[in-house]
């Protein structure tokens, strides 16, 4: 609607991923996080001015959605809503759900450099799902201050559930601590089955 070329990837995006890398993370988020680097890359390459990654398991409420910013890259901005210690927790992450980049961006090239030097030193037995993504680019957040698309959120397990039962606290919490509307956002169907992921687009309405 908004006259981008539109690839959909599957799991042949590993094939653009070292071995030496599969081989430590396997063929999953933390081997995706460096793919979908590399596929950004290519398409800069190729003479696009903008690329835009959008997870394959983003829900867009708003077609009219804008990624607006200033610098030459942005990422999503999410409220993360979880249980700890009994008590329901919010904490604002940098996410990689949604990532944009511009031609000439000096960060795409460091991320890729620094996703590969930190999986080539990390122990196999510790490399954590979101150790080159959100945690890497929350770290480097607090350093560079990237622009961030807000707009773009996440449903965390906690949050789907209060948005399955239609209330409660996790849900309370969300809107506290959500600077702005959501025009889309990131089920985290991952973790959890497809019955209930039909479930939480159809209450997504509940976040605005």
């Amino acid at each position: 609607m908004q006259g981008y070329e539109y690839r959909f990837v599957g799991d042949e995006i590993f094939e653009l991923v070292p071995d030496w890398y599969l081989d430590k993370s396997g063929r999953g988020p933390v081997a995706t996080d460096y793919g979908r680097l590399v596929l950004l890359k290519q398409a800069l390459t190729e003479g696009y001015d903008k690329v835009v990654w959008l997870d394959a398991d983003i829900y867009v409420m708003d077609a009219g959605m804008q990624l607006e910013f200033e610098k030459s890259c942005a990422f999503g901005h999410e409220t993360w809503i979880q249980e700890e210690s009994g008590k329901m927790q919010a904490r604002r992450n940098v996410h990689n759900a949604v990532c944009v980049f511009r031609q000439g961006c000096a960060v795409l090239p460091f991320l890729m450099e620094t996703t590969a030097s930190i999986i080539r030193r990390a122990n196999p037995d510790k490399i954590a799902p979101q150790m080159v993504g959100p945690k890497l680019l929350s770290a480097l957040h607090s350093l560079y201050e990237f622009d961030l698309l807000p707009q773009v959120g996440m449903v965390s397990p906690a949050l789907a559930r209060a948005l399955i039962q239609s209330g409660g606290e996790a849900l309370t919490l969300w809107r506290q601590k959500t600077p702005c509307r959501l025009q889309a956002a990131n089920l985290c169907t991952s973790l959890m089955d497809d019955r209930d992921g039909e479930k939480v687009i159809g209450q997504l309405g509940l976040l605005q």
